[in-house]
């Protein structure tokens, strides 16, 4: 099986051989990586806050800012979708000397019983994705190392946010999510479903990269009856409060 053909040794393109089409101005410890292009926006234009470099791909431009206050200096990025190329970002970020890796977006639930607009920690995923598989021995799960998952509810609990843990299905094929294969996801302990985290999860073990990742519950995958649920009168919370909450970690850091 090509999945199987895990090795730990380098490869010819390494992260470090970074070229002319990457900049970055200044680096500071922590950078949140948003998958929410509207925070991005957002915080790019409040005062005070200001370009700092960008990172290139054939896609285009992705400029990386600057956010100061109360004496909290921050990086700031929109993340790209897809577990391939932000793993291939993260991978030129810390390349740059980022250390710390706050990333956020929304995810689908697959238990009806959990609400919209609340906080989830990824402490492990489903490996239903191709990524990981180049970061990390074959297996059908992966894991957050435990110390940072601490650190992170440490500093969630320190600032009052209700937050739980739970293990995610990490897929690559949004269009493919049927019925019968939440109901095995769901059989297997899986609650929500999102894109990336089982490739972050790998990618961070083998970098040894301090990643602290959260989710906001988003749309229902109802597998009983076969329909998606956007859940977009129940999706009330300004997309800034996930800001303040990944200020919150980075507080702590």
């Amino acid at each position: 099986m090509l999945l199987e053909e895990f090795e730990n040794g380098p490869a010819v393109i390494e992260p470090s051989n970074l070229g002319v089409s990457h900049r970055m101005d200044e680096v500071c410890p922590t950078l949140i990586y948003s998958f929410n292009g509207e925070i991005v926006q957002r915080v790019s234009q409040m005062p005070g806050v200001k370009q700092i470099g960008f990172v290139n791909s054939i896609n285009g431009h992705n400029p990386v800012y600057l956010y100061e206050k109360d004496g909290l200096k921050v990086a700031v990025m929109m993340a790209v979708v897809g577990a391939a190329m932000a793993v291939g970002q993260l991978e030129e970020l810390k390349a740059f000397g980022f250390e710390n890796f706050i990333v956020l977006g929304s995810c689908g639930v697959l238990d009806k019983s959990i609400g919209a607009d609340k906080i989830i920690l990824p402490a492990s995923a489903l490996r239903d994705e191709g990524t990981s598989y180049h970061y990390a021995p074959a297996s059908d799960e992966i894991a957050y190392e435990e110390a940072l998952l601490l650190t992170m509810e440490k500093a969630l609990d320190k600032h009052g946010i209700e937050h739980v843990r739970a293990k995610a299905w990490t897929t690559d094929a949004f269009y493919r999510e049927t019925a019968d294969k939440v109901k095995r996801r769901l059989a297997v302990g899986a609650s929500v479903v999102d894109m990336e985290a089982s490739a972050i999860m790998a990618w961070a073990q083998f970098r040894s990269a301090k990643v602290y990742q959260f989710f906001y519950t988003a749309d229902y995958v109802d597998h009983t009856t076969n329909q998606w649920d956007k859940r977009q009168e129940e999706r009330t919370a300004d997309v800034l409060t996930f800001f303040e909450i990944a200020l919150a970690i980075a507080k702590e850091l």
